[in-house]
């Protein structure tokens, strides 16, 4: 019998927060209907990047109903950061068996969704939720930013194809502990090296270099659910991403 099956996996969720203050509260309370019983095998880790409200308190309010740990810095680093501290906690932290789902914290991304991405990952080494996959739900976004994206989606397929992946930029993501254990092993360091919202492509295609089996569900994104004004510049960061991924293209990922 081998590691991976004496035990139930640990689920670790990972939340890069910066300035969600106004979103922890209802965000957790749908964690916690999705984790009622606090002995389930699975750790919530909110990821400070710098944040300059109550994001950390609103946090740390969860304690006694919720497996929660609170890593970071004080310091605003970007996401890729947040994301390369979030994949080398749980691979450090964690069991070859173990299961990463990452998730944005701004209570977009409803927390029910990750017993269908962890049942997934039963088949596969990642699992992304996706925009473009049949049932899934779009609300909250303009229409011309959905077009963006989808234009942007086919770039990136033809540019870097990943069999079984339409969506590249969603962070709604679960991985094997497993795998991230041997891109770390493998990459060090540079396994996230891009700090912005290019990370999240990045460490989709160093994955696909070693191999991962990728595959979709349906996203039920809810944008409409987002508290204050978005923090990204969604068509600027389309166009470097875009930029970024000639240069990987054409000089190879780092």
């Amino acid at each position: 019998m081998t590691e991976e099956t004496m035990s139930a996996p640990m689920i670790w969720i990972g939340l890069p927060a910066y300035n969600e203050e106004a979103a922890v509260p209802a965000l957790f309370r749908r964690l916690l209907e999705t984790f009622p019983d606090p002995s389930a095998s699975y750790r919530i880790v909110l990821y400070n990047d710098g944040s300059t409200d109550a994001t950390v308190a609103a946090a740390r309010a969860w304690k006694d109903r919720l497996n929660l740990e609170i890593i970071g810095r004080a310091e605003n680093l970007g996401l890729g950061e947040g994301l390369r501290a979030l994949v080398s906690h749980a691979a450090r932290n964690g069991g070859p068996g173990d299961r990463l789902v990452v998730m944005d914290c701004d209570d977009t991304h409803p927390p029910r969704q990750i017993p269908a991405i962890v049942r997934a990952l039963d088949a596969c080494d990642v699992v992304i939720a996706s925009r473009y996959r049949r049932g899934a739900g779009v609300r909250g976004v303009a229409l011309h930013r959905r077009a963006l994206s989808l234009g942007a989606a086919v770039l990136f397929k033809a540019l870097h194809p990943c069999r079984g992946v339409l969506d590249y930029t969603c962070g709604y993501r679960g991985y094997r502990v497993a795998l991230l254990q041997r891109a770390l092993a493998h990459y060090g360091d540079r396994l996230v090296s891009e700090r912005g919202f290019a990370c999240t492509v990045e460490l989709l295609l160093k994955l696909n270099r070693l191999g991962a089996r990728c595959r979709e569900v349906p996203l039920d994104l809810r944008y409409d659910l987002k508290r204050g004004a978005s923090k990204m510049d969604v068509g600027g960061n389309t166009l470097r991403l875009l930029v970024q991924l000639i240069h990987w293209r054409f000089h190879g990922l780092r």
